[in-house]
């Protein structure tokens, strides 16, 4: 989908046509996607020229502004130029958010289309008494791309620890314990997770567009494009998505679960008998059972010998005058040849200089840089969809010479992965609790990272998961600031990212475990489940304590003894191994 002037102009004339101030358009689906499918996305892109996954644009008569954070500041300010468009950079310092620009600018009566907005979002609106019109403009957008209609299919057993019947017999309970009787669930990894299905219809995610509605009385019912399921699903009758809106309405007053962060405001608002609550399958699906997280940790270790594969293929065609694109292909290619993969967690991020110093950048065919010794580095955030897992690992390769100021900012970046990985704390702590030990050592110079530092991570499901995650401040629409218990897995990910110089990123998978137990609680720790060798050569070791020496070179040890089993038969690719785990003294 193609951005140009026109299209802003024919938005701008509807915005006239009907007696609006401005329309607002949100990067979202109706199931409060995070990443969603072409056919939602294209509305945005085909009014608005940037490309990132996150933005709200906000267009009146004869303005147009693009709403997005620290992680796409860089990006959109290029994609933006000469386009109209002014960049408001959310969380930056005396920044207005979003509501508050609108009722600074007067923006009311304002469009949006309801099926796009989360409740909980929709109610701030109407509270600061900003008028809000119900439309759809999806009409004016030419060739929107269809939605798939690949078929869902089912895990099995040896992937799951619960059978879906067992899940949905916990919701139940759980529900009782809030007084309702049913449970709405309209976030489409939510669903995935409750059924043991996974689809294709959001590219990277292996989930599927659906309702799912549980209730003891009227039993569960799955609202989905019927030619989308192959097979029947014992307990659970199947209708038609779009008839969603109608059942709803024959049972609008059975009390109902929901959860007004997750439920777009056009369904929420047709139940009369509402009981606002989290879903349970949210923190569910956050803590891993004992197949998952078994399944991970083997996953890992077929993902590592694909980045492995990469970085000796990197060393070796480093002359080649490859391109960020080729070698993004290439590393899909190591992760494909796994017939336990079945699709990348992402679009992989491969970038030298400039462009590593987007966040979100990404290669393409047609717009990518050369990767040479002319550069200090190739940052590459990749991961895999698997039958067993799903993986997310940075790594920021040396290709060129490297200056005094990025093995400065390298080392610290080490040393921030570091000291939250090794951080013991007590139950009940969030991850804003303990965020501080990743950033204390960039903060003690002045610096910072425009992001969380992590994530949780889903299994075989979207690489980002709440309600997990670490973050020193909270930040409204990210729901991740729950308690970090056992079972859950979190990225780390600390960087320095410096304009037009170079971006740097390291990142880890850290599962939740058990520390131990005294009169003063329980205490837990992290296991880091990566197994991927960490870049030595430009390490400060000036600044670098002997122990975190230590801990660096244990974790070789254990990416070694992970790896080499799976190798024994490649003595060039274990030799490899050997020199980029080898101890550093």
């Amino acid at each position: 989908m193609l951005f140009k002037k026109e299209n802003l102009k024919k938005l701008q004339d509807y915005i006239a046509k009907n007696n609006l101030k401005g329309y607002l358009i949100f990067t979202s689906d109706p199931h409060d996607s995070e990443y969603v499918a072409s056919y939602f996305l294209d509305v945005r892109k085909y009014f608005c020229p940037f490309s990132g996954s996150a933005a709200e644009v906000l267009i009146t008569k004869d303005e147009a502004y693009i709403f997005t954070d620290g992680r796409y500041w860089i990006q959109a300010e290029k994609e933006i130029k000469d386009s109209g468009y002014t960049l408001i950079k959310k969380g930056d310092k005396n920044v207005p958010s979003l509501l508050e620009f609108i009722k600074m600018n007067n923006i009311s009566p304002l469009g949006v289309n309801l099926f796009d907005i989360k409740m909980s979002e929709y109610q701030k609106f109407l509270f600061s008494k900003i008028e809000i019109k119900d439309l759809d403009i999806s009409f004016l957008v030419e060739n929107l791309t269809p939605l798939s209609k690949e078929k869902v299919f089912k895990l099995n057993k040896e992937l799951t620890t619960l059978t879906y019947k067992e899940k949905i017999e916990e919701i139940y309970k759980k529900i009782e314990e809030k007084g309702a009787t049913a449970n709405l669930v309209t976030t489409l990894d939510d669903i995935a997770f409750i059924l043991n299905l996974r689809g294709n219809d959001i590219p990277n995610n292996p989930v599927f567009y659906s309702y799912l509605y549980l209730s003891k009385e009227i039993g569960n019912h799955l609202f989905i494009n019927k030619d989308k399921v192959d097979f029947a699903i014992e307990g659970i009758t199947i209708h038609p998505y779009e008839e969603v809106i109608e059942f709803i309405k024959k049972h609008d007053n059975i009390p109902t679960l929901l959860d007004k962060n997750r439920v777009n405001a056009k369904i929420y608002s047709l139940f009369k008998n509402v009981i606002n609550s989290s879903n349970p399958s949210y923190l569910m699906k956050a803590v891993k059972g004992e197949k998952e997280i078994e399944n991970t940790k083997k996953v890992q270790a077929i993902d590592g010998v694909a980045l492995l594969k990469f970085q000796k293929y990197l060393e070796e065609n480093i002359d080649n005058n490859l391109s960020e694109y080729d070698y993004s292909e290439k590393l899909k290619e190591y992760r494909l040849s796994s017939s336990f993969c079945f699709e990348l967690s992402f679009e992989t991020i491969a970038a030298v200089g400039s462009n590593a110093a987007e966040m979100h950048y990404a290669p393409t065919k047609e717009k990518h840089s050369i990767v040479n010794k002319d550069n200090i580095e190739l940052l590459v955030d990749s991961g895999g969809q698997y039958f067993g897992g799903t993986t997310d690992t940075t790594r920021t390769f040396l290709i060129g010479r490297p200056t005094e100021e990025f093995i400065h900012d390298y080392t610290l970046t080490l040393k921030a992965l570091i000291n939250l990985s090794k951080t013991i704390f007590l139950e009940g702590s969030t991850g804003q609790t303990i965020d501080i030990r990743s950033r204390e050592y960039m903060w003690q110079e002045g610096m910072d990272y425009k992001c969380g530092t992590g994530h949780g991570v889903g299994y075989i499901l979207n690489v980002h998961e709440g309600p997990n995650g670490f973050r020193y401040k909270r930040v409204k629409d990210r729901d991740d600031g729950s308690e970090i218990i056992p079972g859950m897995i979190t990225t780390i990910e600390p960087g320095v990212y410096k304009k037009d110089k170079y971006g740097i990123r390291i990142e880890n998978n850290l599962l939740c475990i058990k520390a131990f137990e005294t009169s003063d609680g329980n205490f837990f720790k992290f296991e880091t489940i990566t197994y991927v060798p960490i870049e030595t050569r430009c390490l400060d070791f000036s600044i670098m304590e002997k122990s975190e020496i230590e801990r660096l070179n244990n974790y070789h040890q254990l990416v070694y003894e992970k790896l080499s089993p799976l190798i024994k038969n490649d003595e060039c690719l274990l030799s490899f191994l050997k020199e980029k785990t080898k101890v550093i003294k």
